[in-house]
C-alpha cells in the first residue's frame, strides 16, 4: 500500500467515528460532553474499534487489505466501507459508554 493510501482508511476511522459520536450525543443530550469533546471521543472511539475489529478472527479481511487485493492498484470498496462502518461503529458506543460512565460515577 502506498503512503497516500494508507492514510484515506485511517481517515475514514477518524471522521466516521467523530460524526457518528456527535450524532448520539445530540440525540442523547444526557450522554453530551460538549461538541468538540464528542467529536474527539469519537474519533478515538473509530479509531480503538477498527482496530480491534483488525485484530479478530473472521472480521479483519473487512478492515485490512489481503494479499490478493494489494496486488491490484487502488484501495479495494471493501476496505473503505469496513472501515467506515468500524468508524462509525466505534464513535457511537465510545462516546455512549464515556457518558454512561460519567453519569453513574456524578450519581
Amino acid at each position: 500500500m502506498l503512503a497516500a493510501e494508507a492514510w484515506v482508511p485511517i481517515l475514514i476511522e477518524v471522521v466516521a467515528g467523530a460524526l457518528s459520536a456527535a450524532f448520539v450525543a445530540n440525540l442523547v443530550p444526557p450522554l453530551t460532553f460538549g461538541f468538540w469533546k464528542n467529536v474527539v471521543i469519537g474519533a478515538i472511539g473509530g479509531v480503538a474499534l477498527t482496530w480491534l475489529t483488525a485484530r479478530t478472527p473472521g472480521l479483519e479481511h473487512f478492515v485490512e487489505e489481503t494479499v490478493e487485493e494489494a496486488a491490484v492498484p487502488g484501495l479495494p470498496a471493501e476496505l473503505l466501507v469496513g472501515v467506515g462502518v468500524a468508524g462509525l461503529i466505534g464513535g457511537a458506543l465510545f462516546v455512549t459508554i464515556a457518558g454512561l460512565l460519567r453519569n453513574q460515577l456524578k450519581s
